[in-house]
């Protein structure tokens, strides 16, 4: 019976969408959402009854403070939707980090890596529909001493959250950024005091990335 209820609600309900929401487009989600908590993620689902619903990270891994993207398709549509951030742990809770409305069902919503200890993490999507959908996501750290300098210059970087005895290379503005000597994790995962030299790129802000091949962190830094 709740099979067919919801077909028949999703019949009714997508000739009013057809009708509002489709000529306008799929709403775009951004920013964050303060002081919505949730137990745990529900089972994954998908209200819809023909095609499932999907999510995609724009990447599985990051640092805390940068502002990734969730991106999600078939969802119920003219829906409001919730993005979580969650730790695994049901006494902690998940943190609600954006929200919107899905249009016709397909959405994106930004949204700000939230200043937790480094690890393995679950983002979640749940509409008010049913449609429930997950993606494990990886935090990492990265920090450049100074982080700013010439083209030349060098720059001490420190990390965590990586793999452990791994090599990890450097990227500036998109050009690699060579290093003094060979940079590895610890059997933690972790590497500090990495001197990294400046390339050749245009002055002002750029993105600085590391990544041992899996895991990837990146920061801003100010080529002066």
């Amino acid at each position: 019976m709740g099979g067919v209820r919801n077909l028949a609600r999703w019949v009714l309900l997508a000739g009013a969408v057809v009708a509002t929401v489709v000529m306008v487009g799929p709403s775009i989600a951004s920013g964050s959402v303060s002081g919505g908590i949730t137990a745990f993620p529900p089972p994954n689902s998908c209200a819809a009854p023909v095609l499932p619903c999907y999510i995609l990270l724009s990447l599985a891994s990051g640092s805390h403070g940068n502002n990734e993207t969730v991106t999600g398709a078939r969802f119920w549509p003219g829906d409001l939707f919730t993005v979580y951030f969650w730790n695994g742990s049901a006494a902690a809770g998940a943190a609600a980090v954006a929200s919107g409305f899905t249009g016709t069902g397909s959405f994106s919503a930004s949204f700000h890596v939230p200043k937790d200890p480094v690890g393995n993490y679950t983002i979640f999507v749940t509409d008010l529909a049913g449609d429930n959908q997950s993606a494990s996501f990886h935090l990492t750290y990265l920090i450049a001493h100074p982080n700013t300098g010439p083209v030349g210059n060098t720059t001490s970087l420190s990390g965590q959250g990586f793999l452990p005895d791994h090599v990890v290379k450097f990227h500036l503005h998109g050009v690699r950024a060579s290093t003094s000597v060979r940079c590895k994790t610890d059997s933690h995962g972790n590497f500090s005091g990495c001197l990294v030299t400046v390339p050749s790129v245009p002055s002002g802000k750029a993105l600085l990335t590391a990544t041992d091949g899996t895991y990837i962190a990146r920061i801003q830094f100010v080529v002066s």
